[in-house]
């Protein structure tokens, strides 16, 4: 049982030293909850002036604290707690403690009278010793990613400006400390004179007493992690602003409590804890962990959308964990809610692992030959929005696969589907979603029927695959008819290539436009970083990441300017993306609205970026042919850079017209050959990329997909450019179905 003690604050911090284990969350406190306890002191000293209740108290809550037994220091014996529930409270009233010393050393005492100048030091030094350090011996003591700023802030008290805050827990202890300070610089002001400060010493003197003798707490004290998991989820399952996965640690730990299995509990504990730290390592916030905790769920359980599963009225992860008998229901046995714990916690942990390295690529470690593709990818898709849709799908191969050539493809997949589906042709971000991470279910699964039927009590959802090796290639499949269905090439062209890249208004056809202005400054990045690994280039230093250079000022640069003085025939070109260059902070000084000469002359010749080469001279001028040729390299280029797909090869010898057809023009032809592919095969694939050639390929990977009935061969003549109508080249017979040759790419087929 747990003991239960009513006791001040001041007597528990008097007495005792605290821990913040490494499992729980690190500093979560905004300036909202700050703003609140100051109010509750500021409330408790009016209540305090009064006649009637000087010795208000103030009701502080619950602690719950692990009783670590005594530990004896130089200075002093102290009981020594890990403190379970209650951290942000205990951190704030140390904070709050060092910035009242502050004020304390900043008052004149020359300007006190006799009797508080006499009482100044002594202050300073009892509050230092029962809040802050005695001696050597620190009274409270944050978790590892949290423990030196603390001591920065608190115990060496250096200067704000100074602390390197890297996470979000970080940011916001120094930003609770300067919340803190500018509510007692405030009072300063209300209370000093310029001859006395005897009116602010008071004021400082009843704060610090209140947080010694007016702040009441309920404390409960347990003996081990067990007995702490069953008070906490008794206290925190009622509405208190927890995340998912404090309910849900809670929550197991209250089930190892139920079998009276301690050492379940400390795995328990050590396992979230380091989900935690793996989470929140680069300043993942809480809803960073409520992301991560539902997008794991989604590849775990196989519920995609909570509220459309069975019993949908648990909408939340911990309750469904809580209350569905297919979970860890305690209506189970025993053996069975333990194996289901044992699964989860091992895929939680692994998942957190996957999830660290794909948010923070930088992290990875191998010697896989090709992991600087993995990396690049990665950042990549973090760039783009939307990236969390990949989330169960990338976490789960990573699971099974680790870093190598299974994850490599899919990474590089999910990388070029987010650009071309959701950033360019803009397609809704619900596109494609379900089947990306139902497929992250069934390869967290594959190969484990048995072990999801046990874990699950027959309940899972339907799985796919039977075996490992058949996941990577079916899912890199799906993967590609995402994109042949969402923006195949032929679409990605004309969404480059449109007049009004931004804003998509040139056509009635629901295309919005690039609406994001960093996707086209990524793909022009893309691009000078092609141009300067060109064959033929001279080497150059490694350009920097797209985020570094984005932070050293890059910017888009219209050649022909938006704000061009008088009318022209340039301003049908003016967001095109021929006429779009990236140039650097220093280039950009000065272009304005100069004539084409005038910035070639003056920056272009100079500049840094190879694009820049890539203009004509100021002799031949900047036209519209010459920004139509410069979209349809860059557009090539970008058919290449995100493309590799799986191909179809229309070979024809004859077309309906004199002059050399553009691949825009054949996008008709193109979708009638994707529907068709899409209905022969066994699970609907479609096509991305579609060729129209005269020449032929060869090789064993090209399959004939169909030819003349009448004569066998495989080279067309095309009637219409509207729709497939063609005939054969050898027989004149007609063809009625597209003739053509498939080759699946090396994503699908890699073995």
């Amino acid at each position: 049982m747990a003991d239960v003690r009513q006791t001040k604050l001041g007597d528990l911090f008097q007495s005792s030293v605290f821990k913040i284990p490494r499992y729980q969350r690190g500093y979560a406190w905004e300036d909202q909850q700050v703003y609140d306890l100051l109010e509750d002191i500021e409330y408790s000293y009016e209540e305090r002036q009064s006649e009637e209740s000087p010795d208000f108290t103030h009701y502080f809550g619950t602690l719950v604290m692990l009783d670590k037994g005594l530990e004896r220091t130089a200075s002093n014996d102290f009981e020594a707690y890990d403190v379970i529930d209650g951290q942000q409270r205990m951190t704030t009233i140390c904070i709050l403690i060092n910035c009242l010393n502050e004020q304390l050393r900043d008052i004149d005492e020359e300007k006190l009278n006799e009797n508080n100048a006499g009482t100044l030091e002594k202050l300073y030094k009892d509050n230092r010793e029962d809040f802050i350090v005695e001696l050597e011996t620190e009274r409270i003591e944050l978790d590892s990613n949290n423990s030196d700023i603390f001591r920065k802030l608190v115990v060496q008290n250096q200067d704000l400006d100074n602390i390197p805050a890297e996470t979000v827990s970080q940011r916001r202890l120094v930003n609770a400390k300067r919340v803190i300070r500018t509510w007692l610089e405030e009072k300063r002001e209300e209370y000093i004179t310029e001859d006395s400060h005897d009116d602010y010493y008071a004021f400082l003197r009843e704060v610090q007493k209140i947080v010694r003798t007016g702040l009441e707490v309920t404390q409960y004290v347990v003996e081990d992690e067990t007995e702490s998991g069953r008070l906490f989820e008794v206290i925190n399952d009622r509405g208190k602003d927890l995340t998912n996965l404090d309910r849900i640690k809670s929550y197991l730990v209250y089930c190892s409590a139920r079998y009276n299995d301690n050492d379940m509990s400390r795995e328990i504990y050590t396992q979230i804890g380091e989900v935690l730290e793996n989470i929140t390592k680069y300043g993942g916030t809480d809803s960073d962990i409520e992301t991560f905790v539902r997008y794991h769920w989604r590849l775990f359980s196989g519920e995609l959308v909570l509220a459309r599963q069975t019993n949908s009225e648990y909408t939340t992860v911990h309750r469904r964990i809580k209350h569905l008998e297919k979970h860890a229901s305690l209506n189970q046995g025993e053996r069975s809610v333990r194996d289901w714990i044992d699964d989860y916690l091992e895929s939680i942990l692994a998942c957190s692992k996957a999830y660290l390295v794909i948010k923070n690529p930088e992290e990875i470690e191998s010697d896989y030959d090709r992991v600087n593709e993995i990396i690049q990818d990665l950042h990549g898709l973090n760039r783009l929005p939307v990236s969390n849709n990949f989330l169960p799908l990338l976490m789960a191969t990573h699971n099974r696969f680790g870093i190598g050539d299974e994850f490599r493809r899919v990474v590089s997949l999910c990388e070029k589907l987010s650009f071309r589906v959701y950033n360019v042709a803009g397609r809704r971000t619900d596109a494609g979603r379900a089947a990306l991470q139902r497929h992250g279910y069934w390869i967290e699964w594959a190969g484990r029927r048995n072990r999801a039927n046990k874990i699950f009590d027959g309940g899972q959802a339907a799985l796919q695959f039977d075996a490992l090796s058949e996941a990577i290639p079916a899912t890199c499949r799906r993967l590609e008819s995402e994109i042949g269905s969402n923006c195949p090439d032929t679409y990605f062209m004309d969404c480059l290539l449109r007049d009004d890249l931004f804003d998509g208004t040139d056509r009635n056809d629901g295309w919005t436009g690039v609406r994001d202005k960093t996707v086209v400054q990524y793909l022009l990045y893309r691009y000078e970083r092609h141009l300067r690994t060109e064959p033929g280039r001279d080497a150059m230093t490694q350009m920097p990441s797209f985020e570094t250079w984005k932070s050293e000022g890059i910017s888009i640069e219209h050649i022909h300017p938006q704000n061009a003085e008088g009318d022209s025939e340039l301003d049908d070109i003016t967001d095109t993306l021929g006429n779009l260059l990236i140039i650097g902070q220093r280039d950009n000084s000065g272009l304005s609205n100069l004539n084409y000469a005038q910035k070639y002359d003056d920056t272009y010749a100079e500049s840094s970026m190879k694009m820049c080469e890539e203009l004509p001279s100021p002799e031949d001028g900047w036209s519209k042919e010459a920004a139509n040729t410069r979209a349809w390299r860059i557009v090539r280029f970008a058919l290449e850079e995100w493309g590799g797909l799986s191909k179809a090869h229309i070979r024809f010898n004859k077309q309906p017209s004199d002059t050399e057809v553009s691949p825009l023009e054949i996008r008709n032809i193109a979708h009638s050959v994707r529907e068709y592919h899409k209905k022969a095969s066994d699970d609907n694939f479609v096509i991305p990329s579609i060729r129209f050639k005269r020449e032929n390929v060869t090789g064993s990977e090209w399959e004939t997909m169909n030819h003349c009935d009448s004569c066998e061969g495989i080279i067309v003549d095309l009637n219409s450019l509207e729709e497939w109508d063609a005939t054969c080249s050898g027989c004149e017979a007609d063809l009625p179905d597209p003739v053509y040759k498939f080759r699946e790419s090396d994503y699908i087929k890699a073995t």
